[in-house]
């Protein structure tokens, strides 16, 4: 009987043996290669648009809150700059590859500016503070869209020059030249047919073009302006944040 059991004994150690080389050849023959693969270039030329428009994405959404502010009442305003506020602060957590630096810092650049001069207009601050603030965010803008175009590749189209304006179709007023309102923003501003955001819009001054300031109302929140390529016909237009040649008090009052 001891024979008989030494004899099993092997017999079930060499079955145990055999099992554990099969699993073991098993899990050899079956463990996956593991591929190392190289992190795609966000700088290159394929990835480049992607992650530009990932940047874009917040600046389109920032000119959009932007040109609503434009033709809101300066009471109003508190409600809008919150969020321009929100859409900077993204921007400012937004990781973006060494390629794109330049155009993010244009970017906070502007939107830091147009935050910053609308709390100025909603505190009331002077005219020339605002303007001159307008005008620094029109001009940040402008360096975007080309550091865009740049790493694009496409070229910007010529700003369309303002038309000399006909001297036989300008009625007589007794504004000076220098009583000029310019129009700087991303958008066109509406020329209403009296001082009040729900009157008619009779007619528009387009980007870049500019008309004569013939008054303002009595709280100074809107400038009576002749209305471009409509001899003769006169509207209000909210000068929030249009750029005015001369301090608004010294335009007279016109009634609506």
């Amino acid at each position: 009987m001891m024979y008989r059991f030494s004899i099993c004994s092997v017999f079930l150690v060499s079955i145990l043996l055999s099992a554990c080389g099969s699993v073991n050849e098993t899990e050899i023959a079956t463990t996956p290669t593991l591929s190392v693969s190289a992190t795609p270039d966000p700088c290159s030329s394929e990835s480049l648009p992607s992650e530009t428009a990932k940047v874009n994405r917040l600046m389109r959404e920032f000119d959009d809150y932007s040109s609503l502010a434009s033709n809101t009442p300066q009471s109003q305003l508190v409600v809008l700059v919150p969020e321009l506020q929100r859409i900077l602060r993204d921007a400012e957590d937004q990781k973006v590859p060494v390629c794109l630096v330049e155009l993010k810092k244009l970017q906070l650049a502007h939107m830091k500016t147009v935050v910053q001069t609308l709390i100025a207009f909603m505190n009331s601050t002077d005219a020339t503070t605002v303007n001159k603030g307008i005008a620094q965010s029109r001009e940040l803008h402008a360096r975007y869209d080309v550091e865009l175009a740049r790493l694009l590749g496409i070229t910007l189209p010529a700003p369309a020059p303002t038309a000399t304006p006909d001297p036989n179709s300008i009625p007589a007023t007794t504004s000076t030249p220098s009583t000029l309102v310019t129009n700087p923003g991303a958008s066109n501003a509406s020329i209403r047919s009296a001082p009040d955001l729900n009157a008619p819009e009779i007619g528009v001054l387009e980007v870049n073009a500019s008309t004569v300031a013939l008054g303002k109302s009595a709280d100074e929140k809107w400038i009576l302006v002749d209305v471009p390529n409509q001899p003769g016909v006169k509207g209000w237009v909210d000068p929030t944040f249009l750029v005015l040649s001369f301090p608004i008090a010294q335009l007279p009052v016109v009634a609506p």
